[in-house]
């Protein structure tokens, strides 16, 4: 079977700013260094002669390297780095009992033909001559691939088949209804400007609690802030056409959705109305008080998770560590931004799915509490809303940077000097001594 390249080709590019992050910035997500994904073994095809009968846990290989290729097309989101451990085998079972298979993690002939079966169409620029104008349901080739790819970038959560079917048509609708397009599921030239982000020239979005975006966001601003704004404002019935202009009509309906949420409608973007629009600011029922119980559930859900766990969000297995995963509007692993740390796992592989400090944190808190009580900021947003405490406890957060105001990591306090943390590019969710964090601010409850 001729090898092909991982699927996920091509993600919008983040403006210019966010790529030269202040060394201050570099802060705000964890530690980073140098990716080590590039070093993978050239992928071998599975029924090659080169491959063993069985290919199991412990093999480093391009026949590793293909699995792994061909298992991400199926959502798994694994590094891939051509090594056989245990997120790869979390990974195979998972698509061995999604297809009948016997769920062993071994990679016989069985689930070598099944996988060989569903091979992927290279995919295609939409706006390509090799695709048709208006692209439907009942299309199978490259261009539905590239399709699944950009729809994925929305949060469509699609198996990459290159099959235009019920499932790409219901994430086609979604995502025209999201950015003020007609929801006809067909994707036309509007459609396909829209999610190439080349629709006059469309700034990609940039998350509003970035440091690449103004703490107030006001008319007048065209950028990727806005984008972003008008993607959320339009997840609350807005119906934007998504420019990245900050024109009347997104004045507009700032100005309503600050009215509805009980905001200062001034139509300015600013801290609250940002966090609205994440929903960390608008919650009716206050969180509870740190208890035991909340307690011993950050440290239960933080071990689930480094163990390989299967949680809201992640099917199981390990967690890499990717700079800015975990900070979209719902907690939970998540691509990276690249913002201020070109050589991580984000950059280098755009399909790379992970969490990075602040963004662990956030997640463990959401699952323990039942709620975003963290929210999609930094560790100095996260600091911010905690109370620091002279006796910690496990459960505890705990800060690393020069102060309060100036953070650069997190992780979650489990007794004996140990935390559980996404320390840096090239590391998994794990435990580390506290030491590891650098120089220690301070431990810190919700």
């Amino acid at each position: 079977m001729p090898t092909r390249a991982p699927y996920f080709v091509r993600l919008r590019p983040w403006v210019a700013a966010a790529a030269t992050a202040s060394a201050a910035a570099l802060g705000l997500f964890g530690a980073a260094s140098p990716a080590s994904a590039a070093s993978a073994p050239a992928p071998i095809a599975l029924t090659s002669s080169a491959c063993p009968t069985d290919i199991a846990q412990g093999e480093i290989d391009g026949c590793v390297t293909q699995l792994q290729d061909l298992l991400n097309t199926h959502g798994a989101g694994l590094s891939v780095d051509g090594d056989f451990g245990p997120g790869t085998l979390a990974a195979v079972k998972n698509y061995q009992s999604a297809h009948g298979l016997s769920a062993d993690g071994v990679v016989g002939p069985l689930t070598k033909s099944s996988l060989d079966a569903t091979s992927v169409p290279a995919p295609v620029t939409l706006t390509s001559s090799a695709c048709p104008t208006d692209i439907a349901e009942g299309e199978i080739d490259g261009c539905v691939t590239e399709l699944q790819d950009l729809l994925n970038t929305h949060g469509a959560g699609l198996t990459v088949d290159g099959d235009f079917g019920p499932g790409t048509l219901a994430a086609v609708k979604n995502y025209q209804s999201a950015h003020g397009l007609s929801a006809d599921g067909i994707v036309g030239p509007n459609t396909k400007a829209s999610l190439a982000g080349s629709g006059s020239s469309v700034p990609a979005p940039v998350n509003l609690t970035s440091p690449a975006c103004p703490a107030d966001i006001a008319q007048g601003e065209d950028d990727g802030c806005v984008t972003e704004l008008q993607d959320l404002l339009n997840t609350h019935g807005a119906g934007l056409t998504v420019d990245g202009d900050f024109g009347p009509g997104t004045l507009a309906a700032v100005k309503n959705y600050q009215t509805s949420q009980g905001l200062a409608a001034d139509g300015v973007v600013g801290p609250n109305t940002k966090a609205a629009l994440y929903g960390t600011g608008q919650s009716t029922t206050p969180p509870p008080p740190p208890s035991g119980d909340v307690l011993s559930r950050i440290v239960a859900y933080a071990q689930a998770i480094e163990n390989g766990s299967a949680e809201p969000g992640w099917n199981g297995g390990n967690i890499q560590y990717v700079w800015g995963g975990g900070h979209e509007g719902t907690p939970g692993p998540s691509t990276g931004t690249c913002v201020g740390d070109p050589q991580s796992l984000s950059c280098t592989d755009p399909g790379a799915i992970g969490l990075d400090c602040s963004g662990f944190a956030r997640w463990v808190y959401d699952l323990a509490y039942g709620q975003d009580v963290l929210g999609a900021g930094a560790t100095g947003d996260q600091i911010a809303e905690m109370t620091r405490v002279s006796s910690p406890v496990p459960g505890d957060l705990v800060f690393f940077g020069s102060s309060a105001s100036s953070t650069h990591h997190v992780g979650v306090y489990i007794g004996n000097g140990q935390m559980i943390n996404a320390l840096e590019t090239g590391t998994i969710v794990r435990t580390d001594p506290v030491s590891a964090g650098g120089t220690v601010i301070g431990y810190y409850q919700y």
